[in-house]
């Protein structure tokens, strides 16, 4: 099934759509392909995670103890799947600005070239994109 921007720019409290998730997977991964993130290389679950969190918002606490000392502090933020459908599409507009621009973000790289099934999910055919032979 092809997505459309209709499929993933929702509204409402309810949680986030297969559509949604299937769209936000798509695009975590070709950040996590082509994006350091401040010279960290994330993965997809990684980008995904920090999206989910700052829709949700972080909370820091203690690290867990293990008999050193504790070793400094941890965020938590929230998964994914706990989205609403509007936070859903903030998560993946910001993620689209991001690949974008990311210079908006103090990253020193291209913007992304997104895949077929993002490019798709924006409104765009894929072959638009195609370098000529």
């Amino acid at each position: 099934m092809t997505i459309t921007p209709n499929d993933w720019k929702l509204e409402g409290h309810g949680r986030m759509t297969d559509q949604q998730r299937k769209m936000l997977n798509a695009i975590c991964g070709d950040l996590a392909a082509q994006l350091s993130w401040h010279g960290n290389r994330l993965s997809k679950d990684d980008w995904r995670h920090m999206l989910a969190g700052t829709m949700l918002g972080w909370r820091m606490m203690p690290a867990i103890d293990r008999g050193e000392g504790a070793a400094g502090f941890i965020m938590l933020g929230g998964s994914s799947l706990n989205l609403s459908r509007s936070q859903a599409a903030d998560a993946i507009t910001v993620a689209v600005q991001i690949g974008d621009d990311p210079k908006s973000q103090h990253i020193d790289a291209a913007p992304v070239r997104w895949s077929d099934t993002v490019l798709r999910g924006l409104g765009f055919n894929p072959n638009d994109f195609q370098a000529a032979a």
